[in-house]
C-alpha cells in the first residue's frame, strides 16, 4: 500500500477568508493525488471544505463520524450546518451510535450505507491507554478541569461562564481549577483577565492530546463546551457538565454522565457544587457506559470499506 501523502494546507481569519484560502488548496490536492474516494472526519471547516471539493470534483465522499444533529444549524455554528451539508454529499456514512444512525434514515439515507462504528476519537484514548501514558498528571489534588471554545460562548457568554468559575473559587478554596485555554483570542484574553489573580485557578495553555488525556484520567470531573470531550469522558468515566443549552451527543446526557448546565452563572455554580459536596452523585455519574465505541472503529471502518469498494 502507498504511504499516505501530507500536504499542509494554510488558512487564518473569519470563516469566510479560511474557506477562500483552503477550497483552491483543496481542489489542487485533489487534481494531484487523484483520489477514489475522500474520507471526512467530523464537522470542521476543513471537513467542510473537503467534503465540497469531493462533491465538485464527482469523488465519492465517505464521512466519518456522521448522523450527529441538534435541529438548529445555529447551534453548534457552523458545525450543524457543516455536519448536514457533508452527509448530504456523502455516499457512505460511519455513524457513531444507533441514534445518529436513526437521524440519518430520517433524512432520507438508504441504511444499507450507513454502518455504526463507534468513533475513532475512543480508539485514540485505547491507544493512549495501551502504552500507559493516561497517568501521572502533574495535579495531585482535587482538581475541575475546565475547556471553552465554542463561537457562540464567545464574549458576555464566556464572561458569565468566567464569573461562575470565580466563585466556585472562592466557595471551595481547596480545590484547583484548571482551564486548559484555547489560543483563539477571544477565549484566552477574557478568561486570563477575569481568573489570573485567583489562587486556585490555573489557566494553562493548550496542551497535547496525551497531556489532556492524563489531565482528564486525573481530573474529579469537567466542565466544557467540547462535542469531543462529550464522547472521551464515557470511556475516561469523568462526569461531565456541558456548558450548552442542546447537544448532537444526547447519550451522554441520556446515560446520566453528562448535565447540560446552560450557561447561566447560576445553574453552573448550582451543578458544580453539587458534585463538589455530593460524592454519591459524583461517583453514579461516574458510571461504566459506551456509547461511543469500543475503540475499534477505524479497524470497522477498514473492513467495510475493503468490501464496499470491491463491489
Amino acid at each position: 500500500m502507498q504511504r499516505p501523502q501530507f500536504e499542509p494546507i494554510e488558512c487564518y481569519g473569519e470563516l469566510t477568508q479560511s474557506a477562500i484560502m483552503m477550497l483552491p488548496q483543496l481542489d489542487n490536492m485533489l487534481k494531484k493525488l487523484r483520489p477514489d474516494v475522500i474520507l471526512v472526519q467530523g464537522d470542521t471547516t476543513t471537513a467542510f471544505l473537503a467534503a465540497l471539493a469531493g462533491f465538485y470534483a464527482h469523488i465519492p465522499v465517505i464521512h466519518i463520524e456522521t448522523g450527529l444533529r441538534t435541529g438548529n444549524i445555529y447551534a453548534p455554528w457552523p458545525e450543524e450546518m457543516h455536519r448536514c451539508f457533508i452527509d448530504k454529499v456523502s455516499s457512505y456514512f460511519f455513524a457513531p451510535t444507533h441514534q445518529a444512525k436513526n437521524n440519518l434514515i430520517k433524512e432520507g439515507v438508504s441504511s444499507d450505507k450507513i454502518w455504526v462504528v463507534g468513533n475513532t476519537s475512543i480508539d485514540a484514548i485505547r491507544l493512549i491507554y495501551n502504552k500507559g501514558y493516561q497517568s501521572n498528571s502533574e495535579y495531585k489534588t482535587k482538581f475541575i478541569l475546565v475547556t471553552i471554545h465554542r463561537r457562540e460562548n464567545h464574549g458576555k457568554v464566556l464572561k458569565e461562564i468566567c464569573s461562575a468559575l470565580r466563585t466556585l473559587a472562592k466557595q471551595f478554596p481547596k480545590i484547583k481549577i484548571v482551564f486548559c485555554l484555547h489560543p483563539n483570542p477571544p477565549v484566552s484574553t477574557p478568561a486570563k483577565a477575569i481568573l489570573s489573580n485567583m489562587d486556585n485557578i490555573d489557566c494553562i495553555p493548550p496542551v497535547d492530546h496525551i497531556a489532556f488525556i492524563k489531565l482528564l484520567k486525573a481530573c474529579s470531573f469537567v466542565i466544557t463546551d467540547s462535542g469531543g470531550i462529550q464522547e472521551e469522558v464515557t470511556f475516561i468515566e469523568k462526569p461531565i457538565l456541558v456548558v450548552r443549552s442542546i447537544t448532537e451527543r444526547p447519550e451522554v446526557i441520556e446515560s446520566g454522565r453528562g448535565i447540560l448546565v446552560g450557561t447561566s452563572k447560576a445553574n453552573i455554580i448550582k451543578t458544580a457544587s453539587t458534585l463538589l459536596n455530593n460524592p454519591i452523585v459524583l461517583a453514579r455519574m461516574s458510571k461504566v457506559h459506551f456509547p461511543y465505541g469500543d475503540g475499534y472503529a477505524a479497524q470497522k471502518i477498514v473492513h467495510i470499506l475493503e468490501q464496499e469498494l470491491k463491489k
